[in-house]
């Protein structure tokens, strides 16, 4: 058995011999090899050391293998290709970002003799694609070993429906109840009120409602690979400023100041400006919901060999349990069902070729950083 370091689960992998072993104790079980063969749910089987020593049928296809034989011996957060698994030498289970992980904690439960399920969230593909699943760990004993029966169900679409849900049921429902009581104001009381004022209210919830619904639009598009680019040239400081200029109008910056940093160096790049535009925007507005009254925003940009970076500062601090599961598809701080916006800023700038980043203390508060090729066509030049 080898042993590495691990922040968090046990570390340790059984060596080949025993891997063999234990998978011929299930390969050689013609119940569990007629049972599991036929149902078309992934169902896997781990040892000690979490190792896959068994997977059915549905696991194999869920994973797009032919046999076991290349993945004996793996994790399962290494069979998905989750990003956090190649974090620390002792792989799967391993990482600091583990401690948050539904599948580790549902089989760690699992293996103190607790039938557990957990909800997982995963980055895989280099965090160009992400997995919503739910995990079912169950204890197993075979001829005096121990073992984890592991089920797992893609819920990526219930996730979805939920999401849209609270868009349409909620958030979209919201924003037309308040327009329509505006123009009732405005019915009758057209010669108290300010008509202007309300008028651009209005407008202001309406242009709300186009961006929320083009919103879901372009993350849907991006997560079946559907997005396309529509190049064109842009003045990073003309974005930043048509950028404040709209946030200006919402009552986001009720009592709080947005600006752009007067050491901005004004680049021109290659991009799509809907993209770009949207994953700034969820950059402005997580900082402002997480700037208090009389707090400041702080956007900018500079010029970097052939990159131009975007960044938006706030005071406020991401506590380390939040950092290390902020880019997850379905997390969020501010309530169920809720949580794309730091996900779709990661997924929509990598279709830009670019990538998003942030830094945080408790000291220098919290920035954002969008980095972009100055020319779509080389983005991969550093």
């Amino acid at each position: 058995m080898s042993r590495m370091q691990s922040k968090f689960a046990p570390p340790g992998h059984a060596s080949s011999t025993v891997l063999e072993r234990q998978r011929a104790l299930f390969q050689e079980n013609d119940l569990i090899e007629l049972f599991l063969g036929k149902i078309p749910a992934v169902f896997i089987i781990i040892n000690e050391h979490r190792q896959i020593v068994f997977m059915n049928k549905g696991a194999l296809d869920f994973a797009g293998l032919a046999d076991i034989a290349s993945t004996l011996g793996k994790r399962p957060g290494e069979l998905l290709g989750c990003i956090h698994s190649k974090e620390e030498a002792d792989g799967c289970g391993a990482s600091e970002a583990c401690t948050f992980c539904g599948a580790v904690n549902a089989v760690l439960a699992s293996q103190k003799g607790t039938p557990a399920v957990q909800d997982a969230r995963l980055l895989v593909a280099d965090g160009n694609k992400a997995l919503d699943l739910r995990v079912w760990a169950m204890p197993l004993d075979v001829e005096g070993e121990h073992f984890t029966a592991v089920t797992i169900q893609d819920i990526a679409q219930e996730k979805r429906l939920l999401m849209l849900e609270r868009v349409f049921y909620h958030d979209i429902l919201n924003t037309v109840t308040g327009i329509s009581g505006k123009i009732q104001l405005l019915r009758r009381y057209k010669d108290k009120v300010n008509v202007d004022e309300l008028i651009k209210q209005v407008d202001g919830a309406v242009q709300h409602l186009i961006d929320e619904i083009q919103s879901q639009q372009m993350l849907t598009a991006a997560e079946g690979n559907a997005l396309k680019v529509q190049l064109q040239d842009i003045v990073s400081k003309d974005l930043l400023g048509e950028m404040v200029l709209r946030f200006t109008m919402t009552e986001l910056v009720k009592d709080k100041t947005i600006k752009i940093d007067p050491a901005s160096e004004i680049v021109r790049f290659s991009s799509d400006k809907a993209i770009t535009w949207r994953v700034l925007e969820n950059m402005v507005r997580n900082a402002l919901e997480a700037t208090p009254p009389g707090g400041t925003v702080i956007v900018g940009s500079r010029h970097s060999g052939s990159r131009v970076s975007f960044w938006v500062h706030n005071g406020g601090f991401i506590p380390r349990e939040v950092q290390l599961q902020i880019f997850n598809r379905s997390f969020s701080t501010k309530g169920k069902n809720r949580g794309l916006g730091t996900y779709s800023m990661q997924l929509l700038s990598n279709v830009l070729r670019g990538a998003v980043s942030f830094t945080t203390s408790m000291e220098q508060g919290t920035t954002f950083t969008l980095d972009l090729p100055v020319s779509y066509s080389g983005g991969n030049d550093g």
